[in-house]
């Protein structure tokens, strides 16, 4: 009996390690010789995650780019703004319209006097600083008159007929300053001053009535019919020479303004303006300028 139990002990002890060791073939297994193992579970991408094609895509210049981020408007009056320690500079075209009232001519003395209309015209240059201008023009006046008059308590006799083909070209500089309310609106106020050189001639005539208008006389004591209004001696005829009743070669100006300057685009201003002064009593202007 003892004999059967050590056999038995004996070939349990030679199986038991056999049993507990690992095959050749589970080592190959391990090792990457056999079978690969099982590929892990792919998870379904959720909505915030991209899909590795996507990426491969845009990488690869398949796929379109993301939009670029639009940078904020820009306030178009801020391209209005000027800065006060820069200077600008303005080149443009002037242009008014002067009148001088019937009344006011007749003040001085006359019965009869029309209003006075003209017009001007040129180029200007301002430089600008801190909203001060200064204007430099040289422009051309017109002063036309075709009309007739007499002083207060003369006689029909004594009526002339003025004609006027007067104009000057002025040399003028002006200082202008204001007080902006928007970056595109301000109020201008200032004043100026120039010479102005004479063109054309200024006419009087002695006159008769014909019908219910004054007609020149063709000289002294013609026509005959009206030589009691045409003059012999003491009339006056043709063009009257400089130095003489104010026709002088050379004028001065003084004017004062005041207006707006509107400027609704950063290189364009435009100045409506009033002006009084001598020897243009009274203008209603306009000036546009370019501004670089």
């Amino acid at each position: 009996m003892r004999k059967l139990l050590l056999v038995t002990c004996l070939l349990a002890a030679s199986a038991g390690p056999a049993a507990a060791r690992p095959s050749i073939d589970d080592d190959a297994a391990f090792l990457g010789a056999g079978a690969p193992p099982a590929a892990p579970e792919e998870q379904p991408a959720g909505p915030g995650d991209t899909a590795a094609g996507d990426d491969a895509a845009f990488l690869q210049g398949g796929g379109a780019p993301p939009p670029p981020i639009e940078a904020p408007a820009e306030d178009p009056e801020l391209a209005l703004v000027e800065d006060p320690n820069e200077a600008y500079f303005l080149v443009g075209i002037r242009s008014h319209v002067l009148f001088v009232p019937d009344f006011l001519i007749e003040a001085f003395g006359l019965e009869h006097f029309e209003t006075v209309i003209g017009w001007a015209l040129g180029p200007e240059f301002t430089y600008r600083r801190n909203g001060l201008d200064i204007v430099a023009s040289v422009w051309w006046g017109s002063y036309p008159v075709d009309t007739w008059t007499r002083e207060d308590g003369d006689p029909e006799s004594e009526t002339e007929i003025i004609k006027s083909t007067l104009g000057l070209v002025w040399i003028t500089a002006e200082f202008l300053s204001g007080y902006e309310f928007e970056p595109w609106v301000s109020l201008i106020y200032g004043g100026g001053f120039g010479i102005g050189i004479k063109t054309g001639e200024v006419t009087r005539d002695e006159a008769y009535r014909e019908g219910g208008d004054w007609v020149a006389c063709d000289g002294p004591g013609q026509p005959p019919a009206h030589a009691d209004y045409c003059e012999v001696s003491g009339g006056d005829y043709g063009p009257i020479p400089e130095k003489a009743d104010g026709i002088w070669p050379v004028y001065p100006m003084i004017t004062g303004k005041i207006g707006a300057r509107f400027k609704p685009l950063r290189n364009l201003v435009i100045t409506p303006e009033f002006g009084v002064g001598m020897p243009e009593l009274f203008t209603l202007g306009l000036r546009v300028n370019y501004m670089f």
